[in-house]
């Protein structure tokens, strides 16, 4: 705990020396103004260009100084730790039989649940999938379940899409049995089954190992019509999904494996049936989803003033839902024209994605949080991605 205190100590002194160097630039650049250089043509501003230039080789000798004080630092935090025989922890740890595997958060992940009434648009697509899930066909294909995709770039409403069709009544009335799993990343046969039956049950499983895991769910399955919703996949190992559906034969024609993915390989590799495109949303309903949002507790006077630079906003969001939702919050604070003019005119937009799918919405929101609730919101990265992360544990960390 105190390596870590230590630590943090170091990193807050990281930050203010960039703030530090932030500043000054700044400064100095509004001293220079149009002048371009160091020196003018006056006696006076040519002295004050000179200052500005001794001031600026003193603050990186400051600087300097002060980087290689945090460097010391570091290195003799990293020898403390190395004493103490402490060591990196990869975000795995040994079980007492000896597998190693990843940590576990139950019942954290992406949910089925759905808020309808936060939804805009994509009727026709919840209509051609409920359709897919529950008509079927005069002679159905003989491998179970049917396999339906729904595939397209991060932002787009994929998660959102199959919660509706998941909660769909008539989707409830028609299948026997109903199951949600998160995969992410981590395409691990052993956790998603276990995950399967644990949905399918709502009470926690406690085998561990593969076999016994196919057994119980394929007992489940049998002669029942299931649909499975595997939400949000990344690996496009034929082998490894034919490993995971063996179970599935055990389940009745008619049976249903939605799947989402960003990737059309992924779709291709796990023998996919169907598969739904999604294209973005129409600029107006993604109007619909910033204003309900960016406009909240404002007066009519207000929004007439801003609306013209929030549909320029909403151009730049590209059709994403996630994107419109996302900075639509983040100018629910900015109560100024200036300030919303500032969000439009960002070199961010022109990042269309940043690390895998980060949107440039999303950057812009962590870039608009204050430096303190900055260094509150790397506490999150401690959980896998797609968990639903709560406020008191937050508060706790």
């Amino acid at each position: 705990m105190i390596c870590l205190e230590k630590l943090k100590d170091v990193a807050y002194d990281v930050d203010d020396i960039l703030d530090e160097w932030r500043t000054e630039a700044l400064r100095s650049q509004a001293d220079r103004g149009d002048r371009g250089g160091c020196f003018n043509k006056t006696n006076v501003r040519k002295f004050l260009s000179l200052l500005s230039c001794f001031n600026y080789i003193q603050l990186r000798h400051d600087v300097g100084n002060k980087i290689n004080d945090a460097w010391r630092r570091l290195d003799d935090l990293a020898k403390e730790v190395t004493s103490l025989g402490l060591r990196v922890d990869s975000g795995e740890r040994e079980r007492a039989d000896g597998e190693v595997r990843r940590h576990e958060f139950r019942d954290r992940e992406m949910g089925s649940q759905v808020d309808k009434s936060s939804i805009v648009g994509r009727e026709h697509e919840k209509d051609e999938i409920i359709r897919l899930l529950t008509k079927g066909r005069s002679r159905e294909v003989k491998e179970v379940p049917v396999v339906i995709s729904i595939v397209g770039v991060g932002g787009l409403g994929k998660t959102t899409l199959a919660q509706l069709a998941y909660n769909d009544e008539e989707v409830k009335g028609h299948f026997n049995m109903r199951m949600w799993v998160c995969v992410s990343e981590d395409f691990d046969v052993s956790r998603i089954t276990k995950s399967m039956i644990e949905s399918a049950t709502g009470s926690t499983c406690g085998l561990l190992d593969l076999a016994p895991l196919q057994d119980r769910l394929g007992g489940m399955l049998h002669e029942s019509r299931f649909l499975l919703v595997l939400n949000d996949i990344w690996s496009n190992d034929g082998e490894i999904w034919d490993k995971l559906r063996l179970p599935f034969q055990a389940g009745a024609l008619g049976s249903r494996n939605v799947v989402t993915t960003r990737r059309e390989d992924v779709a291709w590799a796990m023998a996919n049936t169907h598969m739904l495109r999604l294209g973005v949303l129409p600029n107006e309903h993604c109007w619909s989803l910033f204003s309900r949002r960016a406009f909240a507790h404002r007066s009519i006077e207000e929004r007439s003033e801003l609306e013209e630079i929030g549909w320029g906003i909403v151009k730049k969001c590209g059709g994403l839902p996630l994107a419109a939702k996302t900075i639509g919050s983040a100018m629910c604070s900015r109560r100024t024209r200036s300030k919303w003019e500032l969000v439009l005119e960002n070199e961010a937009w022109k990042l269309v994605y940043i690390l895998e799918g980060i949107l440039p919405a999303s950057l812009l929101s962590y870039y608009d949080l204050p430096p303190a609730q900055k260094h509150c919101f790397t506490y999150f990265s401690i959980f896998p991605k797609d968990w639903v992360i709560e406020k008191d544990v937050i508060v706790k960390l």
